[in-house]
């Protein structure tokens, strides 16, 4: 357990923040429980001590630290339960639900990786094909060879194409250093010969003196001067290029110093990276690359001293990180996978099914990508599906304060696993259920006594505790009953008016008119409400009658006061029925309308004329031809000939 939490830890698996069930404020809370030894947090109820334990300092800065007494993880300030949590429940049951990878791509991809970490292998054995002796030690060209057939694999996900290239990159490295040595080889053979140039151009021809007396023959002093400046002038090219030598020969030592350092340390960072993403495989194949890469012995993890992987290793272990540090913790993590999934077998065969769970979410959390967690069967996993998904859901009840559901849960978890611990869950259910009906008791009393503000004060309480309790569902609505009628009547006329539902104030009149009759603006707004659809009762009845014998009359009767009652059902309804009926006259006051918007004058008008002559009474098309009529006099002109069909104008 101890290994799990410290490669979750390392791995930075753990969300900041842990999905515990919300601390309540409310009067009554349950009393506290401070037990954090289980893996459940089940018994975290609401207001408890450790539900608000959420100021845990690191030791390491933001480096998560792992508790092993309680599998918690501290990070960032904040307490997260390993198990219990929305990001590793979401990725396990994704986990549970995806079927096995033991198909022939990924058998041959699992043999690629077994032949590459075997060749890599110190004890590694092979026959020499010229001699046919047995040769002892890692075949490095044959490993790397593998590499990028073994990244074609979609399981994967090109990480071995990563490490070729980041060996490719550091054989590359050592091969600019070879050069630059071969070049320095070069320059210092060349500034033996410039040194040797320089000497015996000083040596060979001795500088002459200046005469001291006077010349008897100025032509012999400017030979001499002549000879002395030449000397000088090819010594002095010598030095130059000896410098020139010696800077280039220091400058390449420098590179080659820096591009050393550099690739081990980028191959470095390449076998951190896997191992903290938790490709134990890719990490114990890039450790077994690194000495036959670098083979000055040196090993240690070039990491930056405030780091916190730094930080970590160096105080788990006591001695600073290096490569083999790496190698082992991969291949230990390897066998502990392996050994929880044993014991995951075990556990399934004895019905310890919650107990199998937790292995099985060990092994995962730890070595997600490794074979034997992917190549688990499909049978297995489902064994587990359905218990992990009711404990989800037990989570998620208890979140939400549902603990009636979470009881009916509670019970099944029992029936489908023997060693399932339902005391914790079951006791912080009864104790919020009995805190919440405690103060149902006390909003009771106060109700009896008159006592609105504790009946208020109790009843706010018990929710809290427990929203989905019956008994406040129940109290809730004897209340309703309890409360005064008109003051319920004139709530519900004010929300009434406020909707303008002016329908169901007609038709509930009664209570309405008796909680109204002392507020006089109240009383005046119902009169007019009831004057309003009184009168339109009345155009109602008399377009129903008259929707028998012409339904464009009925239809304009309607449509008239629906711009008064747009909201109104019924007349809404009928308006609907009777457009149906007078479909043509409908069309045609409606056609009439948007070519009048458009102020297209001869269309207008002959739509109004067609409506007229379907219905000769039209109030509407009599209004539209008398304002037509009237722009076509106002702009002393004829009116434009109508693009409608002739029938339409000769209705």
């Amino acid at each position: 357990m101890k290994r799990l939490l410290f490669a979750l830890a390392l791995t930075g698996l753990c969300p900041a923040s842990a999905q515990v069930l919300p601390g309540s404020t409310g009067v009554g809370a349950p009393p506290a429980t401070t037990t954090t030894n289980s893996n459940n947090n089940y018994n975290m109820v609401p207001g408890s001590a450790a539900d608000r334990q959420t100021d845990t300092q690191t030791g390491l800065n933001n480096m998560p630290m792992a508790d092993p007494g309680s599998e918690n993880v501290a990070f960032n300030g904040k307490l997260s339960n390993v198990t219990n949590n929305r990001l590793m429940r979401s990725r396990f049951e994704t986990y549970l639900t995806t079927p096995e990878a033991n198909g022939p791509e990924d058998q041959a991809y699992r043999d690629l990786m077994a032949q590459i970490m075997d060749l890599l292998a110190p004890t590694h054995k092979a026959t020499d094909p010229v001699t046919k002796a047995q040769i002892r030690g890692p075949e490095v060209m044959k490993a790397f060879a593998m590499l990028p057939e073994a990244g074609a694999a979609r399981i994967d996900g090109g990480l071995c194409n990563a490490v070729a290239n980041a060996i490719w990159d550091v054989w590359t490295a050592q091969k600019r250093v070879n050069e630059r040595k071969l070049a320095n080889v070069a320059m210092m053979d060349r500034r033996k010969q410039l040194e040797w140039n320089a000497e015996m151009g000083l040596n060979s021809t001795p500088l002459a003196k200046p005469s001291s007396g006077p010349t008897k023959n100025g032509q012999q002093a400017a030979q001499t001067q002549q000879t002395n400046s030449a000397t000088v002038g090819r010594t002095s090219g010598y030095i130059k290029g000896i410098a020139e030598i010696e800077a280039r020969t220091k400058l390449n030592e420098a590179a080659m110093g820096l591009s050393e350092v550099t690739s081990k340390i980028q191959f470095q960072a390449l076998i951190i990276q896997m191992f903290m993403q938790r490709r134990f495989e890719h990490a114990v194949i890039a450790c077994r690359f690194y000495p036959n890469l670098f083979r000055d012995g040196e090993s240690i993890l070039q990491l930056d001293k405030d780091s916190d992987v730094q930080k970590l290793l160096s105080s788990s272990f006591g001695v600073p990180p290096t490569v083999s540090m790496i190698d082992g913790l991969s291949l230990e993590a390897i066998r502990s996978v392996d050994e929880s999934l044993v014991s995951f077998e075990n556990l399934v065969a004895r019905r310890d099914v919650d107990s199998a769970s937790n292995r099985l979410l060990e092994a995962y959390a730890i070595g997600e990508y490794l074979p034997r967690v992917r190549r688990l069967p499909m049978s297995e996993k489902t064994k587990v599906l359905d218990f992990v998904r009711k404990k989800n859901k037990l989570l998620s009840f208890l979140e939400m304060k549902d603990y009636a559901s979470a009881e009916t849960v509670v019970t099944d978890l029992r029936a489908s696993s023997d060693d399932f611990e339902y005391a914790k869950p079951l006791a912080a259910i009864q104790t919020a259920k009995t805190m919440s009906n405690l103060h149902v008791n006390n909003a009771n009393a106060a109700m009896g006594n008159r006592d609105a503000k504790t009946v208020e004060a109790e009843m706010k309480a018990a929710a809290e505790i427990w929203p989905t309790n019956p008994r406040v569902t129940q109290l809730s609505e004897t209340m309703m009953q309890s409360t005064d009628t008109k003051s319920q009547a004139l709530m519900e006329f004010d929300r009434l008016l406020s909707q303008r539902n002016y329908r169901q104030i007609f038709e509930n009149q009664a209570p309405f008119i008796a909680a109204v009759a002392d507020d006089l603006t109240r009383k005046q707004q119902l009169e007019k409400v009831l004057k309003d659809m009184g009168r339109l009762e009345l155009i109602l009845g008399g377009a129903k009658e008259l929707a028998a014998s012409s339904p464009p009359a009925a239809w304009e009767k309607v449509e008239k006061e629906s711009t008064i009652f747009p909201d109104d059902p019924v007349l809404s309804k009928m308006r609907a029925d009777l457009g149906v009926k007078a479909s043509e006259f409908v069309t045609a006051i409606e056609n009439a309308r948007q070519q009048e918007e458009k102020q297209q004058v001869g269309s207008a008008l002959a739509w109004y004329l067609k409506a007229k002559s379907m219905h000769p009474f039209s109030e509407m098309a009599r209004d539209g031809i008398k304002r037509l009529v009237e722009v076509v006099k106002i702009g002393d002109q004829p009116p434009p000939t109508a693009p409608e069909p002739t029938s339409a104008l000769n209705n």
